[in-house]
């Protein structure tokens, strides 16, 4: 069969199909090692546990499917097929996920051992991204983990052109502990990406960090005039800053919040679900407005939009 045949037939196959050919003789095994079909492989997710590690495809051509390899009997058999999926991922995934389950006491553990646990199974992804040719291609980055240093085994392999949101979320560790990004927001993929997504803990890094996202989402310990003034001046300073999402701690009460809003913004409108919505005009720009919204305990959204879209009910600004 002619090599510009066979490469044609393979345009049609799924990612699994064209392993399984792989398999059935030497002839398609060499030809298919030397063309390196692209990869039909749209989303990638791994989770990983002390039992198990999961692999998670989602394909353009068949629906999303799921292999569990048990540990340690099959981890050859895991590192094997993703290693064979990262060579024949040409394309950019929509979404790639990287879920490290803690065990069930781990709540129990020292915190050099919840370290510990899935540092040989980073190791490994981490060698099997740094040995691609170009980096990984994905828009959205999915990170469970327990700290930092796992983030950096990952994130600074991801093509920092194609990645546009990073999503975060502890693994381990008490409910709204503080999780350092020191590290994190000095990276490449950090400054470019456009979205940024966390939850269930809170960050310390100075607000200019993360104003450079068109969307943001954090948790704050500490709700300040100054953490408030800071952020609307962003939105004056960045024109491509969409929303910002800044979640705290329910301690404050809703009269303070009330009076910092009163000194910061040009006044409020009326809205159906928050009562008050706040706002204030851009300097230079008659057409937006930033919007600022709140439930007074436990979050504030800073949004940008129309003039227009703020008047409501005939209620003019």
């Amino acid at each position: 069969m002619p090599d510009v045949v066979l490469t044609a037939i393979m345009d049609y196959l799924d990612f699994r199909s064209i392993m399984f050919l792989r398999k059935v003789c030497r002839n398609f095994r060499t030809f298919i090692d030397e063309v390196v079909p692209s990869s039909s492989v749209i989303a990638l997710g791994l989770t990983v546990n002390q039992e198990r590690i999961k692999l998670g495809l989602e394909d353009s051509i068949v629906e999303f499917r799921k292999v569990t390899y048990s540990k340690p009997d099959q981890e050859v058999s895991f590192w094997k097929d993703l290693e064979m999926i990262l060579k024949h991922q040409k394309s950019h995934l929509e979404y790639f996920t990287v879920n490290l389950e803690p065990p069930e006491n781990h709540k129990t553990l020292e915190k050099s051992t919840l370290e510990q646990l899935h540092s040989v199974f980073l190791d490994k992804l981490q060698n099997l991204l740094t040995s691609r040719k170009v980096p990984l291609k994905a828009k959205s980055l999915n990170l469970e983990v327990g700290d930092q240093n796992e983030v950096m085994k990952i994130l600074p392999n991801i093509d920092l052109e194609t990645l546009e949101e990073i999503l975060i979320f502890p693994a381990t560790g008490p409910h709204m502990r503080v999780f350092d990004l020191d590290k994190v927001v000095e990276t490449e993929q950090w400054k470019h990406a456009k979205e940024l997504g966390t939850a269930n803990f809170m960050v310390e890094e100075p607000l200019e960090k993360f104003t450079h996202f068109e969307r943001c989402r954090i948790c704050v310990d500490t709700i300040s005039l100054e953490l408030l003034r800071k952020l609307k001046e962003s939105f004056f300073n960045h024109p491509t800053l969409e929303s910002f999402e800044l979640h705290h701690e329910p301690h404050y009460k809703c009269r303070e919040l009330k009076h910092w809003f009163e000194q910061l913004f040009e006044g409020s409108y009326p809205d159906e679900v928050y009562q008050d919505r706040w706002y204030s005009r851009i300097p230079g720009n008659p057409e937006d407005v930033l919007s600022i919204r709140s439930s007074y305990f436990e979050w504030i959204t800073f949004s940008r939009c129309k003039f227009s879209d703020i008047q409501i009910n005939d209620y003019v600004i």
